[in-house]
């Protein structure tokens, strides 16, 4: 059985609590019994590097850790995009951040953004505001996460706010995303349940966790042991390069 969350905020996130620091997200993560992590924070990667160190360094290994980012678009649509490794991560981060608009957080009103290092501890707050739409469209979204090795798609279809099909009406014919999100919970799935007559995609249910109670448990996560020949390397390890490109790998998107 091979579980995961693929859409997971940490406390760099203005409304994510504050104590989701990139260790207690892994640490929860590998608790829940999940093989497949994401850290997904809106419009910043400034909290990658640290949990890939407290896996890698303080850890050594317990999950896969897939580095990823949610982008609002310019016509206020979230996607998360997903990356092989930390640096395709960072050089993402770097294009969506100048492409934010300049404007400062207002912490008491909005929530704290914090930057932690790999022992859980906070570096600096980020006075940006990164909840708020970019100057990127749909379609740049989704060109910058596959040049940068990566893939995106559209997040939480279910959402009333945020979502393509809220702000849209529909999917756009193109570009396309490689797979469509839903949020793991009876809506989401309800919801995924009839948008499968419609679009023919690979159907993805993270948790969009603002919390570590919200993070997914390998009780109700989705299952994908039937693809693991994709994404095992020879030693049996999933591997987040592989792990991208199966999901890049889908006919027709």
């Amino acid at each position: 059985m091979i579980t995961y969350d693929l859409h997971v905020h940490s406390c760099l996130s203005a409304d994510a609590d504050d104590d989701m620091t990139p260790v207690k997200v892994i640490d929860r993560a590998i608790a829940n019994g999940l093989d497949i992590v994401a850290i997904t924070d809106h419009n910043s990667i400034e909290n990658l590097q640290a949990a890939n160190d407290y896996l890698k360094y303080e850890l050594g290994g317990g999950i896969t850790f897939i580095p990823g980012i949610e982008v609002e678009s310019a016509e206020e649509v979230h996607l998360v995009c997903l990356f092989p490794d930390i640096f395709s991560a960072i050089r993402m981060g770097t294009i969506v951040g100048k492409n934010l608009h300049d404007m400062r957080n207002k912490p008491k009103k909005l929530g704290h953004q914090y930057v932690c290092d790999e022992f859980g501890e906070v570096v600096y707050e980020d006075d940006k505001l990164l909840r708020f739409p970019t100057k990127m469209t749909i379609e740049e979204i989704l060109f910058a996460a596959r040049q940068m090795k990566g893939v995106a798609f559209y997040a939480h279809l279910e959402s009333k706010a945020y979502s393509v099909l809220s702000v849209l009406g529909s999917l756009p014919v193109f570009p396309q995303a490689k797979a469509l999100e839903f949020t793991n919970s009876d809506k989401g799935r309800a919801f995924a349940q009839k948008q499968r007559e419609k679009y023919d995609k690979f159907y993805l249910f993270s948790s969009d966790a603002h919390s570590l109670d919200g993070i997914n448990t390998k009780e109700n996560s989705e299952d994908l042991e039937e693809y693991a020949d994709a994404f095992r390397d020879d030693e049996g390890n999933i591997s987040a390069d592989r792990f991208i490109g199966w999901l890049r790998s889908f006919e027709g998107v």
